[in-house]
């Protein structure tokens, strides 16, 4: 009886009614994605099957004859090839960051694909899990992990594995919350716990940037948070313990980055050139074009923020609809930090606590540089009257995690009789507009899903400022 007791004491320690929540959310979540069809709606997800498949046969480029049947194929399943790129005779290459292709040619090979995603959904629940709970408590965790697994641009993209879209994100949330998590509770690790979970860190972080190169932008924001805590550290005196996370964090940013450099010199000729930079196609960003015009003598930044800014609200909306918490919720926060002496102690107060400050401006510059950078960029431009909400949200999904983050320590505090009938609509919605794309039902109202608008041409009109553009609008 004795040994019973204290094994049912020891489970019920690790056994919470929150872990069993999101245990069985992460279930459902993985069922609907393997359970529906396998979705290659658009041009992207084809280059990237077939730059998977040829990774895995060892061929980082291909010859005339293997594009031509590999094309003939795309297009006896209703799609084109576009996005293999001649780089000189008889040779063409994938325009793709190389990080994702990596990562799913062992599940390649071993006939499970979508058991990629699978894996990378896992391990983002367990670090939004584990930084929640060392933020707050095991309410908040739980919450937070439901919304990364059902915010319905989400879900959707766990189920397109031939993409670089959920590993973007799942790697970034894994890399990003290991390295908070590192940072908060750095003095309770020794050197090698402490050495192997922020080598950890950076690489599934740097990992992120060579699936998605738009991800540099929070992984400098990252190590510039380390760089400059040290620093600090070091006026104050006090020990930094650089000295033992030197070695971690080089080999963690070092390995991804090697493997990029790598792979850009041999299939490109120079480490510093990538598929993108030889791409014909409107993949620049507004910053890119500034102080041109057009043939009509209009700003070309300014046209492009604009286009994008038409459909943002009602896109983003639909594809993120916790962002009718979130936002407020980063404004409820800083009105906490900086209005604090006014403010009487309560359940919201804690807010000033829960989220540092450094901890709080990291996770508002990953906003910022997904949202704000994919706002300014020119592919999504072309989309009419914004697109379909899975075409132009699909960009955003990187940015899901400090949203999440601030969600969860907002909606942990509304009483159970709010709180419960709130998640269940943002988890219904999801679900429900999910298997209305997936398996194109008629659940929601159609002009939620649009799925007209995710096959390409029929949505797409290349800009007006480009070379494809100039063409389309002045054909004879």
């Amino acid at each position: 009886m004795k040994s019973i007791s204290s094994i049912y004491k020891r489970l019920s320690k690790h056994i919470t009614v929150c872990r069993i929540i999101v245990g069985v959310g992460f279930i459902i979540a993985m069922a609907l994605m393997l359970v529906a069809p396998l979705q290659m709606p658009d041009p992207d997800d084809w280059a990237y099957y077939y730059g998977v498949k040829n990774f895995s046969q060892g061929h980082f480029t291909i010859d005339n004859p293997t594009l031509y049947q590999q094309a003939m194929e795309t297009g006896r399943q209703g799609s084109m090839l576009l996005q293999y790129l001649p780089i000189a005779h008889n040779t063409w290459a994938l325009e793709k960051a190389p990080g994702c292709v990596f990562y799913l040619v062992p599940f390649y090979k071993m006939g499970i694909p979508r058991y990629g995603n699978v894996l990378l959904a896992l391990g983002m629940v367990i670090v939004t899990f584990i930084l929640l709970k060392r933020l707050r408590d095991e309410k908040a965790a739980m919450i937070g992990s439901l919304l990364m697994l059902f915010t319905p641009i989400s879900l959707v993209m766990l189920n397109r594995v031939y993409m670089d879209t959920y590993s973007s994100l799942a790697f970034l949330v894994i890399g990003g919350g290991l390295y908070i998590y590192y940072h908060l509770e750095r003095d309770r690790f020794n050197s090698w716990k402490g050495g192997i979970l922020l080598f950890l860190a950076f690489f599934f972080v740097g990992w992120s940037v060579i699936s998605r190169y738009t991800n540099l932008p929070i992984a400098v924001v990252l190590f510039l948070h380390l760089v400059v805590t040290r620093f600090i550290a070091w006026r104050k005196q006090q020990n930094t313990g650089f000295r033992t996370e030197i070695l971690p964090l080089v080999l963690g940013i070092g390995l991804p980055m090697v493997a990029m450099l790598l792979y850009d010199y041999f299939v490109f000729g120079s480490p510093l050139k990538t598929g993108y930079s030889i791409s014909p196609y409107p993949i620049k960003f507004a910053f890119q074009y500034l102080g041109q015009v057009d043939m009509n003598g209009v700003s070309i930044p300014g046209q492009i923020l604009s286009y994008n800014l038409q459909g943002a609200a009602r896109n983003l909306l639909i594809g993120f609809p916790l962002l009718i918490i979130g936002i407020p919720g980063f404004f409820v926060i800083l009105y906490q930090k900086f209005f604090k002496r006014r403010i009487s102690e309560g359940k919201w107060s804690s807010l000033r606590t829960e989220l540092p400050w450094d901890i709080l401006t990291i996770l508002i510059c990953w906003f910022v540089f997904v949202f704000f950078l994919y706002l300014t960029y020119e592919w999504t431009a072309g989309l009419k009257e914004g697109g379909g909400f899975v075409l132009f949200n699909r960009f955003y999904l990187p940015g899901l995690f400090p949203v999440a983050i601030v969600c969860a320590l907002i909606m942990a505090r509304f009483p159970y009789k709010v709180l419960i009938p709130v998640l269940v609509i943002i988890i219904a919605f999801g679900i429900m507009l999910y298997a209305q794309w997936a398996w194109n039902l008629h659940i929601l109202p159609d002009w939620l899903t649009e799925r007209t608008l995710e096959t390409w041409w029929p949505g797409y009109i290349f800009p007006p400022w480009t070379n494809a553009g100039i063409q389309f609008y002045h054909a004879p």
